[in-house]
């Protein structure tokens, strides 16, 4: 086991500098215990490592979560440390989350000339049906344009394939077209779209492009994106995250457009971050409902055809507020050690292996250490971008551990 440290920045004294170097850290008198390694069955998911490897094939691996997966920090080891291994075949999926006014990633970002209508997975009445993103944009306006630009630090974030996940063309949605920073329009790939699924290819990689949209029969009136997939076509692996803030195990089994749009992606791995918001259901939360709401979603990934090799994680031992006297405090939450639990049940019934978050940070009473170590949001529950970056090395050791040597 072994954890790597970046917070020198803001290490003072001789405790913080330690905690670099240990599996353990110690910060005001509390002891946080780090343990970065998979439970259960593994064999599987290494033997998926290993025949992608020796077919030097497109590994695809999907981080599916809630609002820690969603800004995709907690994301980037494990893409680092699949890249090294595999090469880096491009960003992955790229949904325009600041044209539907929500938080992002730091990898690129999008604008448009246009508002657009927006949808979630978890809208309990939802406008427009949610597919891969968990997030739905609709616009009636054909002039409607969506610009992306991505990091042109990291030769990586080229792009030169691009796949829209969008409403029936047959129907009454818009066809689009793709237009580079060059002017250059992509390529149709016929062979490779559907009423549903659109795929282009430029002829010169870029790091900016729009979306625009055509009309071409008169039913066509509007415009529906579900989801964009982004490459840069040299092999390797893609590793992307997908998180919707408030989701649950239970929205994302509910949405029969979500499964077949992931089914479209063909996924490898499926690492499954959820739990936290069921944590927070209180008086509602229901630990045989939950085991159901959770199987459900498994089964249903399991279900498409690239059979994808599930991992799931237990979620972090956020806080819950209490109040005494009119004053506020925290307390672990008593919830996150039962959704655990039932996680861990499921993981030892099924063979699915686990990254255990929860015992990584530490157990129920951690959220306070990090919190005072500079790592949480103000309310314990979320975490700072070096938090997030810290959960992810865990996440990324337990799984390099089974990649090929």
């Amino acid at each position: 086991m072994h954890t790597i440290w970046t917070l020198k920045n803001n290490l003072s004294t001789g405790l913080f500098i330690l905690a670099m170097i240990c599996i353990e850290i110690t910060a005001f008198g509390q002891r946080i215990s780090l343990n970065d390694s998979l439970n259960g069955f593994t064999s599987e998911l290494e033997n998926r490592f290993s025949i992608k490897k020796q077919l030097n094939g497109e590994l695809f691996i999907l981080h599916l979560g809630d609002s820690h997966i969603q800004p995709g920090g907690m994301t980037i080891p494990l893409s680092e440390a699949v890249h090294s291994v595999y090469g880096n075949a491009g960003y992955g999926l790229a949904f325009p989350y600041q044209v539907a006014k929500t938080n992002g990633h730091d990898g690129y970002q999008t604008k448009s000339n246009v508002i657009w209508e927006v949808s979630k997975i978890i809208h309990a009445k939802k406008q427009f049906p949610v597919g891969v993103s968990g997030y739905t944009i609709h616009t009636k306006d054909v002039n409607a344009k969506i610009t992306w630009e991505f990091d042109s630090l990291s030769y990586d974030n080229q792009v030169q394939k691009i796949e829209l996940f969008h409403g029936n063309v047959l129907d009454s949605n818009f066809r689009y077209q793709i237009v580079s920073e060059f002017g250059e329009y992509a390529k149709p790939q016929r062979h490779l779209s559907d009423a549903c699924h659109s795929v282009f290819i430029l002829e010169r990689p870029t790091y900016v492009f729009d979306l625009l949209h055509e009309q071409q029969f008169a039913f066509q009136t509007s415009s529906t994106l579900y989801g964009v997939k982004v490459s840069n076509g040299d092999p390797g692996a893609i590793v992307s995250a997908i998180g919707v803030n408030g989701a649950t195990y239970q929205h994302y089994s509910e949405s029969m457009e979500f499964r077949n749009q992931l089914e479209k992606l063909q996924p490898d791995v499926v690492v499954i971050s959820l739990g936290t918001n069921e944590a927070f259901q209180f008086g509602d939360f229901d630990d045989t409902t939950f085991f159901d709401q959770s199987l459900n979603l498994i089964q249903m990934i399991s279900s498409i055809e690239s059979q994808p090799v599930i991992v799931l994680t237990t979620p972090p031992a956020v806080s819950k507020v209490q109040y005494k006297n009119k004053k506020s405090y925290f307390i672990p939450n008593p919830l996150v050690p039962r959704v655990r639990a039932v996680i861990m049940d499921i993981g030892l019934r099924l063979d699915i292996p686990i990254y255990d978050l929860y015992a990584y940070m530490g157990g129920e009473d951690s959220m306070k250490n990090w919190a005072q170590l500079g790592m949480t949001d103000k309310k314990r529950v979320h975490f700072s971008p070096k938090g997030y970056r810290i959960l992810g090395e865990g996440m990324r050791n337990a799984i390099d551990n089974h990649l090929p040597q």
